[in-house]
């Protein structure tokens, strides 16, 4: 999987450390499968569904941000003076 293109360059780092939480967690099922520990295997299961839940959120995120600048480059087009702003704080979309 690219990640360069489906994150953010800012959230860059945490999406590949998500990929190979995601890698690892379904190793370490399937490992213990094949030691017929199903209730660990399941374990590691959850934990894969974690780390995925996060890593799509990022990628929501990064679809978000362009489907915003696409708009605001659509409309500059158009002839309108606009521009996005950005707010830090509490919200999950500020970078």
């Amino acid at each position: 999987m690219n990640l360069h293109t489906k994150v953010h360059p800012n959230d860059l780092r945490q999406a590949i450390n998500l990929y190979e939480c995601c890698f690892s967690c379904l190793n370490r099922a399937r490992m213990e499968m094949y030691r017929d520990n199903l209730d660990e295997s399941e374990r590691w299961m959850i934990e894969f569904q974690r780390c995925k839940k996060e890593l799509d959120q990022l990628m929501e995120k990064k679809k978000l941000k362009d489907r915003m600048e696409k708009l605001v480059k659509d409309m500059q087009e158009q002839g309108y003076k606009v521009e996005i702003q950005v707010w830090k704080g509490r919200s999950e979309y500020a970078n």
